[in-house]
């Protein structure tokens, strides 16, 4: 897939530095595969989930449910736009956001 910024990667691995191994892991499986739908990923990334209140924007769980990536993903054309790394408490916040 392709990954289109590694940004949010590095920026929540300084924010969580102790789940920055399964950031990192995260990023190198999402970036290695080909998804061409969410069934897909979801093979891979069980806890898959669409974030209702955007089109196309999807939720995964990392580093044992600690926190959560929000992304776009554009799954005909196999890319992804990371909107988000966050912890539960501010994925919260943002569902409140964007309701």
């Amino acid at each position: 897939m392709h990954v289109l910024s590694r940004k949010p990667f590095n920026d929540a691995k300084r924010k969580y530095p102790n789940d920055a191994n399964a950031i990192e892991d995260m990023f190198k499986v999402l970036r290695g595969g080909t998804y061409h739908s969410p069934e897909e990923l979801r093979k891979v990334f069980a806890t898959l989930d669409n974030f209702k209140y955007k089109d196309k924007w999807w939720v995964i769980d990392i580093g044992g449910n600690n926190l959560r990536l929000i992304a776009f993903i554009e799954f005909q054309d196999n890319r992804m736009y990371v909107k988000h790394i966050c912890s539960h408490a501010d994925y919260d916040k943002l569902c409140n956001k964007y309701s």
